[in-house]
C-alpha cells in the first residue's frame, strides 16, 4: 500500500531518516512584496529580490526542495486518489505559503536540478509543463478587491507555521493541503471573478470543517443530529446496523451547513485593526452568525440555483484618506440587474477572506496541538 499523506509531508517525514537523493529548484510566482527569506526542514526559500510593481506577477521566491521521499509507482489495480487535490508537489508548499502569508503564491516546474555528482552549482532545467501564471484585474478606480494581498510587504518570517507540518496525522495534512489550495485558488480569481472566489472561499472552509467536525464527533452521532428521525427508525431496524451503515456512508454530508458556522465561530478571528471610521461589520459572535448564515445561503443559491453573489460584495473596499478599507457595501444598492437591502449584502469579499485565513490558520495550530497533547 502506498504510504498516506500528501507529498510535500511525506518528504519531510523522509528527510527525518532517509539520505539526500537529489534536489530540484522550484519557481514560487507572486504578485506580492516579499521580503526576507526562510528555511523549514527539507524545504529552503530564497528571495529573488524582484522589483515590487502593483499587479505585476513574477518569480519572487525560489523554492529549493531537498528530496528524500521516493515516488512509489502505482500498481493501476484501482483508482486512488485519497491525496488528489490538483497541484503537483511544489503546488502544495505553494499553497500552504498563500495561506500563511495571505497573497497569491504559485509554483512553476523545476527550473534546476542538483544531483549528488552533478555540477555543484546545479544543472539548469526546462521541463516546463505549465506557463507562467498571471493575474488578470478587473479595471476599476476603486483600486483592489483583495488590498492586503496586493500591498505591503510580505515577510517569508510568516512561514513559520509550516514547520508543524509533519507532526500532523497524513489525513489532517491532506485536509489542509486541500483547504490551502482552494485558498490559493480563489486570491489568484479574486480580482477578476470575485463571485467565483466567494465559492473557493467557502469551499476552503469546508473542507476544513468537515474533517474536523469528524475528528470530533462519530459518524452515528452526526447521524442522530442531523437526521433524529430517520435515525430513530432505522435504529429499531435490524438491530441499530442500518443506522450504523447509513451514517458510515453519508458521513461527510449530514449538516454540511453546520459545520461550516461552527467551525467559522469556532476559529473565528478577532476584529481587524485598524477598523474603518465606518463602514465596518459588528464583530460579535451573534453578528458573525447571522452574516455567515447569509453568505452560506448564497452558496447554496450559487452552486443550485446559478445564481452568482451578490454584486456589491464582489466590490474593492472604499478607502477613505488612507484609512483602513470598509469591511462591508455602503448602504442599498442596486446595480447589474439586481437591488439589495444593506441587511442582504453584510459584507465585502476582502473581509471574508480576512475571516477564512485566520480561521483556517487557528484550525491548523489546533491539530498541532492536539497532536502534541495525544503524544504527551
Amino acid at each position: 500500500m502506498s504510504p498516506s499523506g500528501p507529498t510535500a509531508y511525506l518528504n519531510w517525514l523522509a528527510s527525518q531518516n532517509s539520505p539526500l537523493f537529489f534536489t530540484h529548484e522550484f519557481p514560487l510566482y507572486s504578485d506580492a512584496h516579499i521580503i526576507s527569506e526562510a528555511e523549514f526542514g527539507p524545504y529552503r526559500f530564497f528571495n529573488t529580490v524582484a522589483i515590487p510593481t502593483p499587479g505585476a506577477v513574477r518569480q519572487k521566491v525560489a523554492l529549493r526542495w531537498d528530496w528524500h521521499w521516493e515516488y512509489q509507482v502505482p500498481t493501476f489495480q484501482k483508482t486512488e486518489a485519497d491525496q488528489y487535490h490538483g497541484g503537483g508537489p511544489a503546488e502544495e508548499i505553494a499553497a500552504l505559503a498563500s495561506l500563511a502569508l495571505g497573497v497569491r503564491f504559485r509554483s512553476g516546474d523545476a527550473t534546476r536540478d542538483f544531483s549528488p555528482n552533478g555540477d555543484p552549482k546545479g544543472r539548469p532545467i526546462a521541463l516546463t509543463l505549465r506557463a507562467a501564471p498571471t493575474l488578470v484585474k478587473t479595471e476599476s478606480r476603486e483600486g483592489w478587491i483583495l488590498p492586503h494581498a496586493a500591498e505591503g510587504q510580505h515577510s517569508l518570517e510568516l512561514l513559520a507555521p509550516l514547520a508543524t507540518l509533519p507532526r500532523l496525522k497524513p489525513e489532517a495534512a491532506t485536509s489542509l493541503i486541500r483547504s490551502a489550495r482552494l485558498y490559493q485558488d480563489a486570491l489568484w480569481l479574486a480580482e477578476s471573478e470575485p463571485a467565483l472566489s466567494w465559492l473557493l472561499l467557502v469551499s476552503a472552509v469546508e473542507t476544513g470543517a468537515v474533517y474536523w467536525r469528524a475528528e470530533k464527533e462519530p459518524a452515528l452521532d452526526r447521524f442522530k443530529t442531523a437526521k433524529p428521525e430517520l435515525f430513530d427508525y432505522l435504529s429499531q431496524l435490524d438491530d441499530g446496523k442500518a443506522a450504523g451503515r447509513v451514517a458510515d456512508e453519508f458521513k461527510d454530508s449530514f449538516g454540511v451547513m453546520r459545520k461550516f458556522l461552527d467551525f467559522l465561530v469556532t476559529f473565528r478571528p478577532e476584529e481587524p485593526t485598524p477598523r474603518p471610521a465606518w463602514g465596518g461589520i459588528n464583530w460579535s459572535d451573534k453578528s458573525l452568525q447571522t452574516i455567515l448564515n447569509v453568505v452560506y445561503s448564497y452558496r447554496s443559491e450559487a452552486l443550485h440555483e446559478g445564481k452568482p453573489f451578490p454584486a456589491p460584495m464582489c466590490l474593492p473596499p472604499f478607502r477613505h484618506a488612507g484609512q483602513a478599507p470598509t469591511e462591508r457595501p455602503d448602504g442599498d444598492m442596486s446595480m447589474v440587474g439586481g437591488t439589495w437591502k444593506a441587511k442582504d449584502i453584510p459584507l465585502l469579499l476582502h473581509t471574508f477572506e480576512y475571516i477564512t485565513r485566520v480561521a483556517l490558520l487557528k484550525w491548523w495550530s489546533s491539530m498541532c496541538a492536539s497532536e502534541a497533547r495525544g503524544s504527551a
